[in-house]
């Protein structure tokens, strides 16, 4: 017959091994090492057994079913001896442990109480950590309070049963006052298979701490031959704000290169309120085909002066223009480098902006040299008066300089005013707005030059909208008219420099702006009206919008216009029609815009896109576009073809050339504790020239993580991708 006694309270101790930041992509099935206890309410001990008896004075001997249930653990064994005096107790046979975090089982288990501590030793432990999805084993676990030592232990976020890979050590000893594990002679294996030994590694047991990461495998050709790549991580956790991470990437066909990441949070001082530095730095000596060493160094500061005031300094620079070409297999699109320097003052309660900038270039690959702006400050200042009035008045100077000694070069000073007003109601909107600006040239080596130009816009809509069905849904249909005017007196600009001036691509928005140009340098007349119309059909339900709409043309009263060299050049009396037209029905999503010319009846630009997108491992989007007879293609998806196997492809290719710009394809496999995943990379680079790299990754989850420039590398080139094992 059972019975309960009422014993003294029995605390036992367990340290916890901590996992920072597991997310295991499924289910464990609920697996326990025995079914979960609830722990008692109150400060005292219940205890069940089969049979009880006093064996001396102060000791006890429960047996059969033994049970012990408190606040702070559950003990269970077959038989349990209890000395009052020592205040020890020891169990055999079928026990189970389990506190708020541990749940263990065990052949032996010993407890005694000394001081405000609690010592407690177990032997042939299997544990689990249901909540870090945590388990192992052990020969044998020692607790005195606050070191617990781990003799001959096992351990893997596997699920219980699972044993793909785990990790091996000697002893493991968890240090909770100093927040500190260290583990002796360390193996991983992978499928019972040793991949990694270490003689001692040291972590922290809550937070960040340090440690080998992920290694990354590759392939890529090299002087019209295959080579492979071998990068090896180490992660320092130098303190609560700052950080240092160790590469060695290994080239079999250049050599070893040595790289270094340093990050650090800045903390206030005197002169600001806080700030982050981070640092990168890659060395190879002595290239084995150039002979040459090859180094890249990078610096970004954010330091946040007050509340009002921000400095940002940027330094990018590398050895050589074909640094990425050679050794990272990256960016090999980039045409420059962009070093820069920036102080911002922005204080919103006078509505007042200042900056004050300056950069400087680096060209890489085949780049070729453009302005640099050094420096440029910028004053900005609005003013808001009644009625929905507001006035903006600013200066920007820049001086430009090349490193073409026969490119014009100087200081561009920039003046304008800005008045604008916006009348508005339920049914329409309605802003005018006149803008009067001065611009002078300060030329180095040429004559100066000046333009003043007044520049008048008035933009209105009208608001309308209806209840109406759409796939035997109800929607709100919304509809808005949209006119503008703008007028642009008649300037020809062709003695004035052009620093930064390149021409826009039409589209909906340019239609009503009426500005032709990017930058300051051109100007281009006006004096047409803009007519469009905007349309959506949203869900009264819901607040989605199933179908947009958009179309607009312009009209122009004036037969000449500006073109990029400032001179007046000929022009017909109406722009294309730039029209697109988005609709999204469940999982699918379909997208076209086009640019249509009425004086051929032929549509010169048009980009179209449908996406199918269940998740970001199960979706597929093809995209087509024509640009003036230029065509090119797009595919990007990602697809499980089983339960743990997903196959991802990304594809640029030009229609027109017959060339793939971009291709990036790959599979991954993932379980509950472990993926693996090989991704191929190919791109264009001149001629019939292509770079290929080949990329692997194996990710013990838990242990080591995605390979975070590969995860960014797939994110870029396949929209809409997940490309983070971890989770």
């Amino acid at each position: 017959m059972k019975k309960r006694l009422a014993l003294f309270n029995i605390v036992l101790l367990s340290g916890t091994i901590h996992a920072q930041g597991v997310v295991l992509n499924c289910q464990q099935d609920d697996g326990l090492l025995f079914p979960k206890q609830t722990l008692s309410t109150d400060d005292s001990l219940n205890v069940i057994a089969d049979r009880s008896e006093i064996t001396k004075k102060d000791q006890y001997l429960l047996t059969g079913n033994v049970s012990l249930n408190s606040s702070e653990y559950y003990l269970a064994a077959d038989r349990i001896n209890i000395k009052k005096s020592s205040k020890t107790s020891s169990a055999t046979g079928n026990v189970k442990f389990q506190d708020r975090d541990l749940m263990m089982i065990a052949d032996t288990a010993f407890v005694q109480k000394k001081d405000d501590s609690t010592y407690t030793s177990l032997e042939r432990i299997k544990f689990h950590y249901p909540k870090l999805q945590i388990n192992g084993g052990a020969k044998k676990i020692t607790n005195n309070g606050v070191e617990q030592v781990f003799d001959s232990s096992t351990y893997s976020l596997c699920p219980l049963g699972n044993t793909d890979w785990r990790m091996k050590a000697d002893k493991i000893t968890l240090n909770t006052a100093a927040n500190q594990g260290v583990a002796e002679d360390v193996t991983v294996e992978f499928f019972g298979v040793p991949i990694f030994y270490s003689p001692r590694h040291t972590w922290v047991l809550e937070g960040r701490g340090s440690g080998f990461l992920a290694p990354a495998f590759g392939s890529y050709n090299d002087s019209n031959s295959s080579a492979y790549q071998v990068r090896i991580p180490y992660y320092f956790n130098i303190a609560p704000d700052r950080d240092f991470l160790l590469s060695l990437n290994q080239l079999s066909s250049r050599g070893s290169v040595l790289e270094g990441k340093y990050r650090q949070l800045i903390t206030g001082g005197d002169n600001w309120d806080s700030g982050r530095f981070e640092a990168e730095g890659h060395y190879l000596y002595k290239d084995d085909i150039t002979s040459q060493d090859r180094w890249l160094l990078n610096s970004k500061l954010d330091l946040t002066l007050n509340k009002r005031t921000k400095l940002n300094i940027v330094t990018n620079r590398v050895s050589d223009t074909d640094y990425f070409k050679e050794i990272t297999h990256e960016d090999t699109s980039v045409s420059s480098l962009d070093s820069h320097a920036n102080l911002l003052y922005d204080d919103e309660k006078r509505n007042l902006y200042f900056s004050v900038f300056s950069e400087n270039k680096q060209l890489i690959n085949s780049g070729a040299e453009t302005y640099t702006r050094a420096p440029e400050v910028l004053i900005s200042k609005d003013v808001e008066a009644l009625g929905g009035r507001n006035i903006n008045l600013s200066i920007l100077s820049t001086k430009f300089a090349h490193k073409n000694p026969d490119k014009d070069t100087g200081i561009r000073t920039h003046a304008q005013i800005n008045f604008s007003r916006t009348i508005s109601n339920n049914a329409y909107t309605l802003t005018p707005s006149l803008n009067i600006s001065n611009t002078d040239y300060a030329m180095n080596g040429s004559a100066n030059q000046n333009r003043s130009i007044a520049q008048f816009r008035l933009d209105s809509k009208l608001f309308l909208e209806r209840e109406t069905r759409l796939f035997d849904r109800d929607v709100i249909q919304t509809l808005t008219p949209r006119l503008a005017y703008n007028y642009t007196p008649k300037k020809d600009q062709i003695d004035l420099p052009n620093f930064d001036s390149e021409a826009k691509s039409n589209s909906y928005e340019s239609l009503f702006s009426s500005q032709k140009f990017t930058g300051i340098d051109r100007i281009n007349n006006a004096n047409d009206i803009t007519i469009g119309f905007e349309s959506d059909f949203i869900d009264e339900e819901t607040g989605s919008t199933y179908l947009s709409l958009k179309a607009a043309q312009a009209f122009y009263s004036d037969d000449q216009d500006l073109d990029i060299n400032g001179a007046l050049a000929n022009r017909r009396k109406y722009s294309d029609i730039f029209a697109s037209a988005n609709f999204t029905f469940n999982d699918y999503t379909f997208n076209n815009a086009f640019q249509y010319n009425p004086e051929t009846s032929k549509i010169d630009k048009r980009d179209s896109a449908i996406t199918y997108s269940l998740s970001p491992r199960k979706f597929l989007t093809i995209a087509h576009h024509d640009d003036q007879g230029k065509k090119s293609v797009e595919l990007y998806g990602a697809y499980p073809v089983f339960n743990n196997v997903h196959i991802f492809t990304g594809i640029n290719r030009s229609l027109t050339d017959s060339i793939t710009n971009k291709e990036t394809t790959g599979i991954a496999y993932e379980s509950c504790c472990w993926a693996v995943r090989l991704a191929h990379f190919k791109k264009h680079l001149s001629g019939n020239d292509y770079d290929y790299v080949t990329k692997f990754e194996l990710v013990l989850k838990g242990l080591a993580s995605s390979t975070p420039e590969l995860a960014r590398r797939l994110e870029k080139n396949i929209p809409n991708y997940l490309a983070n094992l971890d989770d």
